[in-house]
């Protein structure tokens, strides 16, 4: 038996206590393995009351389980990204906690980031739509960066994507506060007189600035320029193309997120974040909650494309890139390749598609 300094000396420290790693490859067999338990599973524990707190998955994917160990059954999993209420601790460290859909169970908590405040009132309708993975990557203390509206007109609403419902709409050369940048590429914003709301931040230029800033309307915004306006979002989007254009003939490793092997969201993961800065979902059906929708119709080079495979679950993503063709990490023992769209196999497979960018 091994005692828990020996565990811990022997398992990797990617082995994540309490987390499923569930291996699916598109077109070949499913694996699926446990992440080893190195911690004891005394199943003996105390509970300390707190005040309800919010905390967000950190792992790939982060095992719900009936009690505050390892010993106890899985009764789920969480994915990268996804939003909790953190109801109490146990003696050990471990979570209560209750996700959006009311599940109630235990998780480590090496993989959960609790917040310390809670949010304010009157910002609850301004929160991510964590179910589907969306979640905060940068908050602004005080206004120290505003967004000008580049566009005739530009949606707000009440949370960071197209689903939430409008609560108004702002004009051209409008200046917004930035108040929480998301990972999706969407801002939380402040408006002169207070009000907040959600934007696309595909269409605001940001740049350097304070509260007195904010404008209904200006025909411009002071301070040093973020460069993030249509121009660079589409060198931006060619970066990402000929990033993963790059990776072509590199294996297919599950798990793996670059620079020499890929699994399939790890090959999208990789590409957005170093050559455009923009971290995504780490598992597919996470990324198909990044971005904002598109049809099948109005792909463009850059899109994310996702597939099935003969469930009603998405199992798999690859990145469009022109001509019928998309790029992707197949399955183990192959290697990322171009592959048409079009073909039977993934047009009866296809589910969705985003657009990160613009």
């Amino acid at each position: 038996m091994f005692t828990e300094k020996k565990t811990k000396s022997t398992l990797s420290k990617a082995l994540a206590l309490g987390m499923v790693a569930t291996s699916v490859s598109f077109g070949a067999q499913t694996a699926t393995a446990d992440a080893a338990k190195i911690e004891n599973t005394n199943t003996t524990s105390t509970y300390k009351t707190q005040t309800s707190k919010t905390g967000i998955v950190t792992a790939y994917a982060l095992n719900i389980r009936k009690g505050p160990s390892t010993s106890y059954e899985r009764i789920g999993s969480l994915a990268e990204g996804q939003k909790v209420t953190v109801t109490s601790t146990a003696s050990n460290g471990w979570y209560k906690i209750k996700t959006s859909s009311g599940k109630v169970g235990y998780v480590s908590p090496k993989y959960l980031k609790v917040s310390t405040t809670e949010e304010d009132k009157d910002e609850k309708d301004d929160n991510e739509n964590t179910h589907k993975g969306t979640y905060v990557v940068k908050t602004y203390t005080k206004i120290s960066k505003v967004g000008r509206v580049s566009v005739s007109s530009l949606n707000l609403r009440t949370g960071p994507s197209t689903s939430y419902s409008k609560k108004g709409s702002l004009h051209k050369g409008y200046v917004v506060g930035i108040v929480k940048q998301y990972s999706n590429g969407w801002y939380q914003v402040k408006l002169k007189g207070g009000k907040k709301g959600c934007v696309d931040g595909s269409y605001l230029k940001i740049t350097s600035g304070t509260s007195s800033d904010l404008k209904n309307g200006s025909s411009s915004s002071t301070g040093k320029e973020d460069n993030n306006d249509g121009t660079v979002s589409s060198s931006k989007v060619q970066a990402v193309i000929n990033m993963v254009k790059r990776q072509v003939g590199k294996p297919y490793v599950y798990g793996a997120a670059g620079p020499n092997s890929f699994d399939c969201s790890g090959l999208t993961y990789y590409c957005y974040k170093n050559a455009a800065g923009i971290t995504l979902n780490r598992s597919s059906a996470a990324q198909a909650s990044n971005g904002r929708y598109v049809s099948k119709s109005e792909l463009k080079p850059g899109d994310l494309i996702f597939f099935n495979s003969g469930t009603n679950r998405i199992r798999h993503v690859g990145m469009y890139v022109g001509n019928g063709q998309f790029i992707h990490a197949p399955s183990p023992g192959k290697s990322v390749k171009y592959e048409n769209l079009y073909s039977s196999y993934y047009v009866k497979g296809y589910v969705t598609a985003r657009r990160i960018i613009g």
